[in-house]
C-alpha cells in the first residue's frame, strides 16, 4: 500500500513538476514574445519614420526632377536659339570676312594713291617755296596799293558827301523850278469848290466862295445847268472891285454851263446869280 501511495505521490509530484515546468516555459515564452514584440514594434515604428522620411525625400526629389526637367526644356530652347544665332553669326562673319578682303584691296589701292600723292606733294613743296617768294613780293605791292586805296576811299567819301549835298540842293532847286514853271505856264490848279449843290434865294444871287489868291490866273466856274445871270465879283490888286455877269462875259466861256474869268492876286469873292429857287451844282477851279 505504501508503494502504491508512494507511486501516486511520486506521480503527483511529476505532474506538478511538469505543470510548473510548463508554466515556466509559458512565462519564458511570454516574456520572450513580449520582448520580441516590443523590439518589433520599435523597429516597425523606426521603419515607418524612415519610410515617411523617404517618401518626403522622394516627393522633394520628384519636385526637383520636375524643376530640372523644366530647366532642361528652357536650356534646350536657349541652345536652339543660340544655335540659330551662331548660324547667323557665322553667316555674318563670312560676309564680314568678304568685306574685309574687299576693304584690304581698297586700302592697297589707296596706299598706291597716297604714294603717288606724296610724290606730287614733294614736287609741290618746291613750287610752294618759289611761290612764297612771289607772294612776299606781291604782299609788298598789295600794302602799297592798300595805302593808295585808303587814300582814294577817303577822297571818294568826301566826294560822295559833296555829291549827296549837291543832289539834295538840285532836288530842291528842281522842285522850285517845277513849281515856278507850272506857275508861269498856269498849269497848277486848286479846286476851291467841288460839286456843291446850291439853291438861289429870292434875292436872285448868293455868295458861294471867297479865298485869297497869291498869283494871277483864271477861274473856271462850272454849273450843272445854264445860268443866264451867273457871275463873279473880283476884289484883287489889279482890277480893284467890279461885278461882272455872264451876259457880258460869254467871250470867256467855252460852254453854256462854264465861265472863265481872269483874276489877279488878292481876295476873291465868287457869287452866283440866277432866277429865284433855281437849283444847280457848282465846281470852281483856280488855275495859276
Amino acid at each position: 500500500m505504501q508503494t502504491v501511495g508512494s507511486a501516486v505521490v511520486e506521480k503527483k509530484k511529476t505532474s506538478s513538476l511538469r505543470i510548473v515546468a510548463l508554466v515556466v516555459v509559458i512565462i519564458v515564452l511570454s516574456a520572450g514574445f513580449g520582448y520580441y514584440y516590443l523590439q518589433a514594434s520599435s523597429q516597425i515604428s523606426g521603419l515607418n519614420d524612415r519610410l515617411s522620411t523617404a517618401n518626403s525625400k522622394l516627393a522633394s526629389a520628384q519636385g526637383q526632377i520636375n524643376h530640372d526637367q523644366g530647366q532642361i526644356s528652357l536650356l534646350s530652347a536657349n541652345i536652339s536659339s543660340l544655335q540659330s544665332t551662331v548660324t547667323a553669326d557665322s553667316q555674318n562673319i563670312a560676309s564680314l570676312q568678304s568685306k574685309v578682303q574687299s576693304d584690304n584691296a581698297t586700302i592697297g589701292s589707296l596706299n598706291s594713291r597716297v604714294s603717288l600723292l606724296n610724290e606730287n606733294i614733294t614736287g609741290l613743296r618746291g613750287d610752294l617755296s618759289s611761290e612764297k617768294l612771289q607772294v612776299a613780293a606781291l604782299n609788298v605791292q598789295i600794302a602799297q596799293v592798300q595805302s593808295n586805296l585808303t587814300s582814294n576811299l577817303q577822297q571818294i567819301t568826301q566826294l560822295q558827301t559833296t555829291i549827296n549835298s549837291d543832289s539834295a540842293n538840285i532836288s530842291s532847286l528842281q522842285s522850285q523850278v517845277n513849281s515856278l514853271t507850272a506857275i508861269t505856264s498856269m498849269s497848277d490848279k486848286t479846286v476851291e469848290l467841288s460839286s456843291k449843290q446850291i439853291t438861289v434865294p429870292t434875292s436872285g444871287y448868293l455868295s458861294v466862295l471867297n479865298f485869297t489868291s497869291n498869283f494871277a490866273g483864271y477861274l473856271v466856274i462850272t454849273s450843272s445847268s445854264p445860268g443866264s445871270q451867273a457871275g463873279v465879283q473880283v476884289g484883287d490888286q489889279i482890277s480893284s472891285t467890279e461885278f461882272s455877269n455872264a451876259g457880258s462875259l460869254f467871250q470867256y466861256s467855252y460852254s453854256t454851263t462854264s465861265l472863265i474869268l481872269p483874276i489877279g492876286p488878292g481876295t476873291i469873292y465868287v457869287f452866283y446869280a440866277d432866277a429865284a429857287s433855281t437849283t444847280t451844282t457848282l465846281t470852281i477851279s483856280f488855275y495859276y
